[in-house]
């Protein structure tokens, strides 16, 4: 396509150089992906291929052009070489979205795309609707974890990709005729404009805890971020809102679609009533518009019943049946790092999780003290350079819950990991607690001192498989550290 066309749709901007008649073969915000004919659009903020972390793409501008690049985008203006195209923008995060979109032909237009957002519960809760519309539907999922196709799981790096990766994926998807896309939207997708010219059918609310302020800066700008995805939606359109969250009314006064709310504790549109828990699972009555039916699943929680019924939420908003919904909730559900057991036949219980907000870890240690441990034991720590106000928030938590405490490293990047666990421990009161910075040592710690009924809580990582330190990034997985400190100590 001409470059003037893409042009066209940016709004505002000023162009040196002549568009008209060049093709475009492409678009990266990654010189390192740059091809001949791409557009090469600065932005702040990325992750290479290669997993470094760039924080302004204006140095690499002539690297792009170098690969390739026949049209640069940037915020801040500087000398290019002639024959190059350069385009200055307010927002060069808003015009990579724009162009993304263009280029990949508004696939979103081509599907039914539901957005989930919140602070916790976005994950499972992607899972627990694709569990529910699988079964007469082709259907695909993005988030954390990964992007998959109708079940079948490919690589992704970002709970919300950058604009090219994820257009690319509903392109993919809507030329194989799918149906949905079931998609995490992350705060931070949504303010770096990569959901821009993305049309949602239906939109999500989980709930929304502390989190991001490193920065967000305020929960009110927080909120903000999150409500933009509601205002975008028509009034054809529906919003599955948690009415029990103390934010779920500003989601409603923010909408102009239909809504349906969920909840246990207010009166809502789909409810749980009856709830059981035990370490198999949960039992409960589902109350929906469209009449009542018995769940029993294997998902462990309050948390994971909120979860359920926001799926539940969806499938209601999409005219799916009640039984439907039932075989979705009660097929085996499995999400990497989210309550995942790791039975290697030890007399105890071990579990990673991903809980890494105050409200996260309340929920799934909340959970652990209700099965009744002989003795609960909470491996956790911090990410450096985020959120440093909920470090003794957590600490906090844990020393409620838990009655071993080992503070370790959770990706330190450039702080200091003995500073971090000091900032914990501010909160930790007179909890039994011990610092071991090396995350290994810290479960294998753990594990050594857990005795027959006990449950290990190795909290903070969850499904990821390394850990990043100052300079470098270097393999580690929280289940597989697990299982090979249980391996050794059953051997003994």
């Amino acid at each position: 396509m001409d470059l003037q066309l893409y042009l066209d749709d940016l709004g505002e901007k000023k162009v040196t150089g002549s568009p008209a008649g060049i093709d475009i073969t492409g678009i990266a915000y990654d010189p390192l992906r740059i091809q001949p004919g791409f557009i090469y659009v600065a932005i702040n903020i990325y992750t290479q291929l290669d997993k470094i972390e760039i924080p302004d793409g204006h140095p690499y501008v002539q690297e792009a052009i170098a690969r390739g690049a026949v049209c640069v985008v940037l915020q801040n203006d500087m000398e290019l070489p002639s024959g190059v195209v350069k385009v200055v923008v307010p927002d060069s995060r808003y015009a990579l979205g724009i162009l993304a979109n263009r280029f990949y032909g508004r696939p979103s237009e081509q599907l039914k795309l539901v957005g989930v957002t919140g602070t916790n519960g976005k994950t499972t809760t992607t899972h627990v609707i694709e569990s529910i519309f699988i079964e007469n539907h082709k259907v695909g999922l993005i988030g954390t974890l990964y992007y998959k196709l109708n079940g079948e799981i490919r690589k992704s790096k970002d709970t919300t990709p950058e604009p090219p990766d994820l257009q690319a994926i509903l392109r993919e998807m809507a030329d194989l005729d799918f149906s949905y896309c079931f998609m995490e939207t992350s705060s931070h997708g949504i303010e770096f404009h990569r959901l821009q010219g993305c049309r949602f059918r239906v939109a999500l609310f989980t709930n929304l805890t502390q989190d991001h302020l490193d920065y967000h800066k305020t929960m009110e700008n927080y909120l903000n971020a999150k409500l933009k995805l509601f205002r975008w939606l028509g009034e054809e359109d529906f919003a599955v809102i948690n009415i029990d969250d103390p934010y779920g009314g500003r989601f409603v006064e923010a909408t102009r679609a239909n809504v349906l709310t969920y909840g246990i504790y207010s009166p809502a549109d789909i409810m749980a009533r009856d709830i059981h828990y035990d370490i198999n699972g949960t039992r409960y009555t589902l109350v929906t518009p469209k009449g009542e039916i018995e769940i029993k699943t294997r998902l462990l929680g309050r948390f994971n019943v909120y979860n359920a019924l926001a799926g539940v939420g969806t499938a209601v908003a999409e005219g799916i049946g009640l039984e439907q919904i039932k075989r979705g909730l009660e097929r085996p559900i499995r999400v990497a790092g989210r309550m995942e057991m790791v039975d290697r036949g030890q007399p105890f219980t071990v579990v990673v999780d991903y809980a890494h907000t105050p409200d996260g870890m309340e929920n799934v240690l909340g959970l652990a003290r209700g099965l009744n441990p002989r003795k609960l034991i909470t491996v956790f720590g911090c990410g450096g350079d985020r959120d440093k106000e909920k470090r003794p928030i957590m600490g906090g938590v844990a020393a409620r819950f838990s009655d071993e405490i080992i503070l370790t490293a959770d990706n330190p990047r450039h702080e200091d990991p003995l500073q971090i666990l000091a900032e914990i421990r501010k909160g930790c009161d007179s909890a039994s607690v011990t610092e071991i910075v090396d995350r290994r040592s810290a479960i294998q710690h753990a594990i050594a001192m857990a005795g027959p009924g006990d449950i290990v809580m190795i909290l903070g990582k969850g499904h990821e498989t390394t850990q990043t330190l100052k300079e470098h990034t270097v393999p580690f997985n929280d289940r597989e550290e697990a299982e090979k400190a249980l391996d050794a100590l059953l051997q003994k």
